[in-house]
């Protein structure tokens, strides 16, 4: 999944709302900026064989730092522990957005990876495989975005034209970064694709900083 983890990001603000938009982005896909940061580097491993799911060719097929549910959990919640250390106001709710957006990360990898989550390092691997059919995935990975923002757009109000703007213009970068995703040829080596993985999520969380800019809590 990639889009589709946005959708509880932009939800986040609903129950947080003093909880910066680029925050809960960076949440959501922190074990991916992880993932692609220990790939480039050897640390976890991934193969890329054309075709292995209809969704894309990665086999990824050691990732037990990142993507394992023992693992996920313990990111979760030093990221949700760390962010009520740094955070001015509304430290323990905030905490606990935190720490489910980053949770939130493995649930929705669960329902569309095929079995390469394993429920520990080393241990036995789950997934739905529901990247066995892309427009099913797909379609739900829209789903899950369009609520999320929803919900944002009930938990805030715009600021000027340009907060009125601006949200819609960001779902629509959104899904053109989708279709490219899906279409654009892969990286042809673990370090570049791991790389390319960690700018982009960087870039998107860039790009959610303008939403704090432009809108204001309801």
């Amino acid at each position: 999944m990639f889009v589709g983890h946005y959708g509880p990001a932009f939800a986040g603000k609903r129950f947080a709302a003093s909880v910066p938009l680029w925050t809960l982005f960076v949440a959501v896909q922190l074990v991916d900026f992880a993932w692609g940061i220990f790939v480039a580097n050897g640390i976890e491993h991934v193969r890329i064989v054309e075709g292995f799911t209809d969704a894309n060719p990665l086999d990824l097929y050691h990732m037990p730092w990142t993507h394992s549910l023992v693992a996920a959990l313990g990111w979760s919640v030093a990221a949700g522990w760390i962010y009520s250390l740094l955070a001015r106001t509304d430290k323990r709710s905030g905490g606990v957005v935190i720490a489910l957006a980053v949770f939130s990360h493995w649930i929705l990898d669960l329902i569309v990876h095929v079995p390469d989550l394993a429920l520990w390092p080393g241990g036995p691997k789950v997934g739905f495989g529901l990247w066995n059919n892309y427009p099913l995935a797909a379609s739900l990975e829209a789903v899950v975005l369009i609520a999320g923002f929803l919900l944002y757009l009930g938990a805030t109000r715009a600021r000027g034209v340009i907060g009125r703007v601006w949200p819609w213009t960001f779902m629509a970068l959104l899904g053109g970064a989708e279709y490219v995703n899906h279409t654009m040829p892969t990286a042809p080596d673990a370090s570049g694709a791991g790389y390319m993985a960690v700018a982009t999520f960087a870039v998107i969380a860039g790009l959610a900083a303008i939403c704090d800019l432009t809108r204001r809590p309801a």
